[in-house]
């Protein structure tokens, strides 16, 4: 045997064989590239590795029966071992194998530090954001490690450019996996989503949403394939602390998202057990195509907040309903469905109004949504959340507080549930808490458009008002370009007196898709703001007529010109017929008087909330 062995070593077969498996890494890492680059289809390659397998036990045969000499290929045994030349074609096989690995190991340590493949010209790469990282603010460090993580827009690299959505909608799933880590400070959608096509470097980013780390990827579809890079990075440093390229069937979608939250979730030592963080991210569904309609929903749905054209919304509910129809457990399409209704039903929301149905109409929709998603979500924490919503619907202010009290004590990142408990807040008539509540909302997620926006509309009754007029002024300056915070920054910045500031944001809002009543009410609110009593008049009369079906506009408006009659008398109608789903919606009004309403007052105080005097609005015209 050692002879035998001796003889393998004598004719180079370990050494081919060496160089052989070197070389053929090489060249798959090549393909891998190239490949795609050139519109191959997945078959070529699959070929090509399969061509390069069967060749490795020929080029072993070959080396062990022929021998390279002087006069070309011979066989070997008619070689003179005396006279042989295998001693240095061994040399030389030494020089290809050591010249094979130094490129193997370039190419790794480049593959490493190599930002994700972007289409965005001036892409900068990983080397340049460290060497600038000197000159950019630092980032802030606390005694021990800081888990906050922002999810930075999955770049497209598919060539068909209407698979934007794929890569929104899988960017979100991931960001929404992450946000569920109740130890993980997880920048919102709407933050991270604003640097979407961004050349900022990764420091300058992680600065903005006040975050350690940052992962960034990007997707590439095609026919059945996909192939999702994704990387996670330090932003002090640069350094890579874990990246994946996931090169698979589109069928496997659902295991890569869960797969990159997992993994990033490890990579930031979370105090999550593998079997509660599994549970945690996973989707919901093993169906692909209900996974798809959902990512669609999702990234459809989200993409109102930056132009303001809430008719999304009606897309979004349709690819939900889908969803559903291909998976009818799918507890959270249920769940992103009942809140499309649930925001429908809330008379006075800027989303609402576009289904042309009543609230009474909608409302067994929501109810049979929210059930199934509470029956179907196989996550106990997310139900509880859904129970709050289901509670608050009902009437349940006190339960509904509680419930989502206990849910963000574990998920405080969800922005759909610091939403609800402003709105418990206002519900409750609990002024006092909103400034506390509104800080810890900041403190966690900056400057997000969303919180920025709910916020704002609680802070006004807060009676705070050197608080709103700073954080109104940040929100200016944060999101001068979001329609959404523009609008409700321009009734706070009236609110505090600052009448030039808000005609500065009206722009903004104007040239925006918001609906023509918000237009309306920012108009009107800046005409008595300026006691132009005319104009405002003039306002007020043509959106009586154009907007005649809005009980909110017609209460707002009325309650703007100072006509506190006719507002009171609004909403008359509805108390009388019990309809308390219009009448609670006007709870999240400081300004709303309760008292002359006897049907909803029996409501609140069966559950013992006694709500305080009615603000003054500080711009109401002057009459």
């Amino acid at each position: 045997m050692g002879k035998f062995f001796g003889e393998l070593k004598r004719r180079n077969v370990v050494r081919v064989g060496i160089a052989y498996v070197v070389v053929c890494w090489l060249v798959f890492q090549v393909g891998e590239i190239l490949f795609p680059e050139f519109g191959a289809p997945d078959w070529v390659f699959k070929t090509l590795i399969l061509l390069l397998a069967i060749g490795f036990p020929f080029a072993l045969i070959f080396a062990w029966a022929f021998e390279l000499t002087p006069d070309g290929i011979k066989k070997t045994r008619d070689v003179n071992v005396s006279v042989s030349v295998t001693g240095s074609t061994g040399r030389k096989l030494d020089f290809v194998i050591i010249g094979a690995l130094v490129v193997a190991l370039g190419y790794f340590i480049w593959e490493r530090q190599s930002p994700v493949e972007s289409s965005q010209p001036g892409h900068q790469p990983v080397a340049e954001q460290v060497a600038e990282e000197a000159t950019a603010e630092p980032i802030e460090t606390e005694s021990e490690p800081r888990r906050s993580i922002a999810v930075i827009p999955f770049v497209n690299m598919s060539s068909d450019k209407e698979q934007e959505w794929f890569a929104d909608g899988l960017t979100e799933e991931i960001l929404n996996s992450l946000a569920r880590t109740p130890d993980l400070l997880v920048a919102a959608r709407t933050s991270s989503f604003t640097f979407k096509g961004s050349n900022e470097d990764i420091p300058s980013i992680a600065a903005s949403l006040g975050v350690d780390h940052i992962l960034e990827g990007s997707v590439r579809r095609s026919g059945d394939r996909l192939r999702v890079t994704a990387q996670l990075v330090r932003a002090k440093d640069g350094f890579h602390l874990w990246s994946e390229n996931y090169d698979r069937a589109v069928d496997d979608m659902i295991d890569i998202q869960e797969n990159v939250a997992i993994e990033i979730a490890n990579a930031l030592e979370t105090a999550m057990d593998p079997e509660a963080l599994a549970r945690m991210v996973s989707s919901g569904t093993s169906s692909v195509p209900a996974f798809e309609a959902y990512l669609q929903g999702l990234a459809v749905g989200e993409s109102q907040f930056a132009t303001g054209d809430i008719y999304e919304f009606l897309n979004a509910r349709d690819f939900y309903e889908r969803a559903i129809e291909l998976d009818p457990e799918f507890g959270q399409a249920y769940w992103r469905l009942a809140g499309f209704w649930r925001n429908q039903m809330t008379v006075n929301f800027i989303t609402s109004g576009i289904t042309e149905m009543a609230p009474a109409e909608m409302l067994p929709l929501y109810e049979d949504a929210i059930s199934k998603a509470i029956k179907h979500e196989k996550d106990p924490i997310s139900q509880t959340m859904y129970r709050a919503s289901k509670a608050r619907t009902e009437l349940k202010y006190r339960q509904a507080y509680r419930l989502n009290t206990e849910y963000l004590e574990q998920r405080p990142n969800d922005q759909v549930a610091q939403l609800g408990q402003l709105l418990l807040l206002a519900d409750l008539d609990l002024r006092d808490e909103v400034v506390e509540t509104v800080s810890k909302f900041y403190e966690r997620d900056g400057y997000d458009p969303v919180v920025t926006a709910n916020s704002l509309t609680r802070l006004l009754y807060s009676g705070d008002t050197e608080f709103l007029r700073n954080f109104a002024k940040n929100a200016v300056e944060r999101f001068g370009d979001s329609a959404n915070v523009m609008y409700q920054a321009h009734r706070a910045l009236l609110w505090v007196g600052d009448i030039d500031g808000a005609s500065k944001v009206l722009p903004v809002i104007l040239a925006s898709d918001l609906p023509d009543d918000s237009r309306y009410l920012v108009l009107l609110r800046q005409a008595c703001a300026e006691n132009r009593l005319t104009d405002a008049k003039r306002l007020h009369t043509k959106a009586l007529e154009q907007f005649a079906d809005d009980v909110s506009i017609a209460w707002l408006g009325h309650k703007i010109m100072g006509n506190e009659e006719e507002a009171v008398e609004t909403l008359m109608e509805f108390d009388a017929k019990n309809d308390m789903i219009t009448m609670v919606a006007f709870l999240g009004y400081g300004t709303f008087d309760a008292t002359p309403y006897p049907k909803l007052m029996a409501v609140l105080e069966s559950q013992g909330i006694v709500r305080r005097e009615a603000v003054k609005l500080p711009y109401q015209c002057r009459q």
